[in-house]
């Protein structure tokens, strides 16, 4: 008999996230956060990760230059501010 894992599986962890607003609303997320979400991404549960979650970081202040750099860069981050969570893409 074979097992077929559904794409979409409730018990799938494919991307971490986090809404960065802790420190008001006009600082910028820089790449602490990036490497909070990738520390993160190593503790969870092996059972329940088929591959390397994406990390999001939404933030309504933007992004410092370094960080943005970093994530053009990689194709597991992605960095989400208000004109695209608005307007999409």
């Amino acid at each position: 008999m074979v097992t077929e894992t559904a794409p979409f599986a409730a018990d799938r962890i494919v991307a971490i996230g986090e809404a960065c607003s802790r420190r008001g609303t006009t600082t910028p997320v820089s790449l602490a956060e990036l490497q909070r979400l990738e520390h993160l991404r190593v503790l969870l549960p092996g059972a329940k990760v088929t591959a390397p979650p994406k990390l999001l970081l939404f933030s309504r202040s933007g992004f410092t230059a370094d960080l943005a750099h970093t994530a053009a860069r990689r194709s597991d981050v992605e960095l989400v501010d208000l004109g695209r969570l608005y307007g999409g893409s």
